[in-house]
């Protein structure tokens, strides 16, 4: 690895493990409200994408990551899908889904917010 790319690297660590150490603790009640929130906005996220693509709810949730991971939730799905359903989707279908993915990860945002208020 060049050395360029492995102070870039260390940088983007430090910074990420500072804006995890930043995040409060929810409460008890926050975090029953952040889980209970996670569930309702992936729910709506798999229902967007299943009425975007007609594919089965099971299908969709395949593609989603299972736990917190740094990734791109709806290339994720996106890829999954093609995969299973063996055709390339539109490019308006990938649009719709990548705004949808927009959409969940603003809803996770302020769901996190809302729960560390708690």
């Amino acid at each position: 690895m060049r050395p360029a790319c492995r102070w870039v690297l260390a940088v983007l660590m430090a910074l990420a493990m500072g804006a995890q150490a930043a995040e409060p603790m929810p409460s008890p009640a926050g975090a029953a409200h952040l889980k209970a929130e996670r569930v309702r906005i992936e729910r709506a996220f798999v229902d967007d994408v299943v009425s975007i693509t007609g594919a089965t709810p099971a299908q969709v949730r395949q593609g989603i990551p299972n736990g917190p991971r740094i990734t791109d939730t709806g290339r994720r799905v996106t890829e999954s899908l093609e995969h299973q359903i063996g055709r390339t989707l539109s490019d308006d279908q990938r649009a719709a889904i990548h705004a949808a993915d927009a959409r969940r990860e603003a809803a996770l945002a302020r769901a996190r917010a809302e729960a560390a208020q708690r």
